[in-house]
């Protein structure tokens, strides 16, 4: 195994001496950070996406040069994914497309909002201002629910089979290593009701940290999960009318306490970061377990 498998924790590492096949999409950021962010799934299946696994395995995570600057897919590591992207909404666009002198070095906006929520648990002097050189894959890792990539998610039989098997036992993200994660943040809106009888939540943990359902932070137009086993909307965990519409935060606690898994709404919404009271909230609830 290469010298520099030693810089990951040792859980990571037994996950890149295995191979699961087409589900076998790791994900990019810090792997020993303590936050672990789920989203839906990729959308699209470039080179970043099917080449994930082998990356992670084959590169070393030092010396990672400009992804603007070297202009090429060789410059790509998930460990700090495009880097060389700033703060910065990007200019490019599959109905535009901009050559490599004409791109802002700008993120996608998914980004750009985690980063904006990474900002509210780092010092003044660690916060990454506009135009400045992204940080959020320092403090968090990112993952998909989905290998099945999509630009717009839509409801299907694939990605429901990808899903069951990338957590089911055995599946990737059933894996130690994505349970080490004291944060969990399942950033799927409603993949949670599209695909319920998967047991999302429960399967990943595998009865592992045993997570209890706390409730949920919503505002008052907005989401709450009916439950189906007790036919029932989920109580509230505490009101923030301040939320914008579509913003809510589902919380479940680990039985030791330590950990913390939210089932929340998207990080973007309409195009444009969440509001900045859902934010707030998200990062004072993950700030606790970080200590």
């Amino acid at each position: 195994m290469q010298d520099f498998y030693a810089q990951y924790p040792s859980e990571f590492q037994e996950l890149l001496k295995q191979d699961f096949g087409e589900d076998s999409y790791i994900g990019q950021g810090n792997p020993a950070s303590k936050i672990l962010i789920i989203g839906k799934e990729c959308t699209a299946a470039d080179f970043a996406f099917t080449n994930n696994a082998l990356i992670w395995k084959s590169k070393s995570p030092e010396n990672i040069p400009n992804w603007f600057e070297a202009r090429s897919w060789d410059a790509y590591h998930p460990r700090r994914p495009f880097y060389g992207q700033i703060m910065l909404k990007d200019n490019n666009s599959s109905n535009n497309p901009k050559s490599w002198d004409e791109l802002n070095r700008g993120t996608s906006v998914t980004w750009k909002a985690q980063q904006q929520f990474i900002n509210l648990l780092l010092s003044p002097e660690q916060q990454v201002q506009p135009r400045q050189l992204l940080n959020f894959y320092e403090y968090s890792f990112m993952t998909d629910l989905s290998c099945n990539c999509m630009k717009t998610s839509v409801k299907n039989d694939v990605t429901r089979r990808s899903i069951e098997r990338r957590i089911s036992k055995g599946g990737i993200l059933a894996q130690p290593f994505f349970r080490k994660f004291p944060v969990v943040i399942f950033d799927i809106y409603h993949y949670f009701d599209w695909y319920n009888d998967l047991h999302i939540i429960q399967n990943f943990d595998g009865g592992v940290l045993n997570y209890t359902y706390k409730g949920i932070i919503v505002s008052e137009e907005t989401y709450s999960h009916y439950d189906e086993a007790t036919k029932c909307r989920m109580p509230l965990y505490r009101a923030n009318n301040k939320f914008r519409k579509g913003d809510f935060i589902n919380v479940h606690e680990s039985a030791d306490g330590k950990h913390i898994l939210l089932h929340t709404s998207h990080f973007v919404d309409n195009y444009q970061p969440r509001s900045l009271d859902w934010m707030k909230e998200l990062a004072a609830i993950v700030r606790h377990y970080l200590k």
